[in-house]
């Protein structure tokens, strides 16, 4: 058994970022992916890792609220292979 959550409403706004951060990086992944604009410009490698790597904080932020620790370590290049 984890550690308390502290405060359900924190962790229920750090899983909502999470999730709107997911959703974002998976449409950036599908823009990149076609070649069409996305948040009004072009979609480069570079952009698309810096979403991935937002992400990658939100659900550290979350892990960390709801276990005390970070249990599942991601990597940008996990996040954007794979799809998630």
């Amino acid at each position: 058994m984890g550690p308390p959550e502290s405060g359900s409403t924190e962790v229920e706004k750090a899983r909502e970022r999470f999730e709107r951060l997911r959703s974002r990086l998976n449409a950036a992944r599908i823009a990149f992916a076609r070649g069409v604009p996305f948040d009004d410009g072009e979609v480069t490698y570079e952009r698309l890792s810096g979403i991935a790597r937002e992400t990658i904080r939100a659900n550290y932020d979350l892990q960390r609220l709801r276990y005390g620790k970070v249990r599942l370590r991601l990597s940008v290049s996990k996040l954007l292979r794979r799809g998630w």
